[in-house]
């Protein structure tokens, strides 16, 4: 049974003196924390929004349901909301969302990283319709300069007439020796170590979503490179077109050996030489687990990172009916997760306190409540992930993986053959 989910005093502590501070009040409010690894979120006290009792926890997990309770011109307000959840980044905003009472409530959402626990964001949601007006009149009149400085990991931003950089915070001075007051620093340079296709495809979809996230390998001013996950947005100010660029370096951990993995049996290795089909491997790897096995189905999603999103081929009873070639947007899929947080598996224990789209889109509506998935790479760029499934909550742990990482090391090697256009390589353990 899972401990009742708490937070702790110095967590507490720093939410209320960050609420009562901004807005100068001490209302009641719905306390949340959400994990951003495992893409879940516990509620943490009894507090109820009247004629909201069901839509918080709808309006903060369901990306959809979301949609239909916000007023139409609060969405991308919302949306800043979550981007900065996920970056892990102090945010406060005032939205409209209506309730089933069909009254539309001014709320205002207030979110920080969990100072004790990594990977964690706590936050408060409060009905301030009466603190509205005022809130709303609250206008950021900064300059580029201290804008960037908001942020702890390194941001800097590029005018896009003379690829220069024109901004940078403290930290992309000190990691990257970016410092436009002191010397000119064209973004050329800085990307030197990408492949141009690779770029050419993120000028591509910034010129049309306007925004870009993924892995980019930054050349500082001592000319070493620095591998990073990055977040690209196009940003209009005073009549310059600017591109906002927030930056995650990637941390090389040692990894120490793997402990042994069950190896396929012949008949299961005979199987997969002889499958024609994505189907036809993730079907081998699921009857061939352990008699112990948790797993109900098995998904393959193939990645298309530059292209915006995956594709997923699905077998199991709870998939029977997933479409050939069905996809989903790359943003709010576990391979975004496993690329920001340089995983090497991800265990979700139960999608029902799920905060991830991907879930709400595609697991949740075919009864999946837990899931383990292992991701595969070539050339430090995401291919695949292969998704174990089950529709029972909390179904993978630590103690009982080894035999799934074993399934999807046998099921890797096959894939250039079914795939073909796509060379794989498997991911350090």
């Amino acid at each position: 049974m899972n401990e009742t989910p708490h937070i702790n005093d110095s967590a507490f502590d720093f939410l209320l003196q960050s609420f009562a501070a901004d807005t100068g009040a001490t209302l009641p409010a719905v306390i949340w924390r959400a994990d951003l690894v495992k893409n879940e979120i516990n509620f943490l006290n009894e507090h109820v929004i009247p004629g909201l009792e069901e839509g918080v926890a709808q309006l903060l997990q369901d990306a959809a349901g979301a949609e239909e309770m916000l007023a139409e011109d609060d969405r991308s307000v919302f949306a800043r909301f979550q981007e900065r959840l996920h970056q892990r980044q102090p945010v406060s905003e005032v939205i409209r969302a209506r309730g089933r009472d069909g009254v539309m409530r001014w709320l205002y959402i207030l979110g920080s990283p969990d100072p004790e626990m990594t990977f964690c964001y706590i936050g408060l949601l409060a009905d301030c319709t009466s603190l509205a007006n005022a809130i709303l009149k609250r206008g950021s009149q900064a300059g580029l300069a201290e804008h960037v400085e908001l942020f702890s990991n390194p941001v800097f931003m590029v005018h896009v007439g003379s690829r220069q950089v024109v901004a940078a915070n403290e930290a992309a001075r000190i990691r990257l020796g970016i410092d436009p007051a002191e010397r000119q620093t064209g973004v050329a340079d800085l990307l030197a170590g990408n492949p141009e296709a690779y770029l050419r495809d993120i000028y591509e979809r910034l010129l049309f979503d306007l925004s870009w996230n993924g892995l980019l390998e930054i050349r500082t001013a001592t000319g070493e490179t620095l591998a990073c996950t990055a977040r690209v947005r196009a940003y209009d100010r005073d009549g310059r077109h600017l591109l906002w660029f927030s930056l995650t370096p990637r941390h090389q951990v040692a990894v120490a050996e793997p402990a042994a993995r069950p190896v396929l049996c012949k008949d299961g290795q005979r199987r997969l030489k002889g499958a024609k089909s994505l189907a036809d491997l993730l079907t081998v790897v699921l009857d061939h687990q352990p008699e112990t096995g948790r797993a109900d189905a098995a998904l393959l999603s193939q990645i298309f990172i530059s292209e915006g999103h995956v594709v997923v081929t699905g077998v199991g009873a709870a998939f029977k009916d997933i479409q050939k070639n069905n996809t989903h947007p790359y943003p709010g899929s576990i391979a975004e997760n496993i690329v920001l947080y340089n995983l090497d598996h991800l265990i979700v224990d139960d999608t029902s306190k799920s905060i991830k789209p991907i879930d709400w889109a595609l697991f949740i509506p075919h009864g999946i409540r837990s899931y383990f998935a292992v991701p595969f790479f070539h050339e430090n760029v995401l291919r695949d992930v292969v998704i174990f499934c089950s529709t029972t909550p909390n179904a993978f742990s630590p103690d009982n993986i080894q035999p799934y990482l074993g399934l999807a090391e046998s099921l890797w090697p096959h894939l250039p053959r079914i795939v073909g256009d796509l060379i794989h390589q498997k991911t350090p353990a």
